[in-house]
């Protein structure tokens, strides 16, 4: 019952947070005269993605290794990059489909939805679930192996790149409506020409954003040492909070464009996690014992 409730407060508590900061940050005028989403339901799905997020870091802490300082900084640090930063950076790159949308709202959008309610749930679920931390958690010290940590993030880049082409096109790029909204044109290339019809510059976009995914492993790596299953799960969780944001009706996104890279995101996203958590589990950490 103390979890459930712990978890709702949190839930709610970020919602909130959500819905503030967006009505404070200094958006641009022609971004606020969008106004909101008409959807009745949007409320309730901002619940769910809140408590998605909310399960995801409370996850992380029941199985983390780390001092209570040091959990908090690794796991607001990764919930932040993955779920506000790297999804945004992906905005900037397509920012012409959003012609209402200037670059300094997208990062007022990385601080609204992401910086000020996940340091405000953390903090609250920190204090909420506090622990004794294990002495013989301090016995144990772990170094990086920086040679394995890059060659592990050069081939996690290149699996993103294809596995973003392989569901935006299989998965995505199938739905009419998110063809015109981004090209303009209903048209559908075969898969080949599609691919190739990206630019060097965007493909190596998404390769360096393979990597930045997978840098972000290496705190959530070094905080769960014990199970190679929880560490999975952690990624999928952690991952897949970058897609199920999708659910919540938003001004910027058609139903059907938004429901298209729902339904892609969630896919690619758990596919993904598995992939790069299981890459990033052996062979980064070297343990010494004091």
């Amino acid at each position: 019952m103390k979890y459930f409730i712990g978890l709702s407060l949190a839930a709610i508590i970020y919602t909130l947070l959500f819905i503030l900061a967006g009505a404070l940050m200094p958006f641009s005028q022609g971004f606020r005269e969008l106004g909101s989403s008409e959807n009745p339901l949007t409320l309730l799905f901002m619940l769910l993605n809140s408590a998605w997020v909310c399960f995801t870091i409370c996850f992380l802490m029941d199985h983390s290794s780390f001092s209570a300082k040091k959990q908090f900084i690794s796991i607001l640090g990764v919930m932040f990059f993955v779920l506000a930063f790297m999804t945004q950076i992906e905005t900037l790159l397509f920012i012409d489909a959003f012609p209402i949308l200037t670059r300094l709202d997208v990062v007022f959008l990385m601080l609204s939805m992401g910086l000020l309610p996940i340091f405000a749930v953390t903090t609250f679920l920190a204090r909420y679930f506090k622990k004794e931390q294990l002495a013989a958690a301090v016995a144990e010290k772990m170094a990086v192996n920086i040679k394995s940590i890059f060659v592990r993030l050069g081939a996690i880049g290149l699996i993103y790149l294809c596995v973003y082409m392989v569901f935006g096109y299989f998965v995505a790029w199938q739905f009419e409506d998110l063809r015109l909204f981004y090209s303009g044109s209903t048209e559908k290339l075969g898969f080949l020409q599609q691919v190739f019809s990206n630019s060097p510059g965007m493909m190596l976009f998404q390769v360096l954003r393979g990597i930045l995914f997978g840098a972000f492993l290496i705190p959530l790596r070094l905080m769960i040492t014990k199970s190679k299953t929880i560490f999975l799960i952690s990624v999928c969780l952690v991952y897949l909070c970058t897609a199920l944001m999708l659910i919540v009706p938003n001004v910027l996104f058609p139903d059907m464009v938004r429901i298209a890279h729902l339904i892609e995101m969630t896919s690619s996203m758990f596919l993904f996690g598995i992939i790069a958590g299981n890459i990033m589990w052996g062979g980064i950490i070297q343990r010494s014992y004091h």
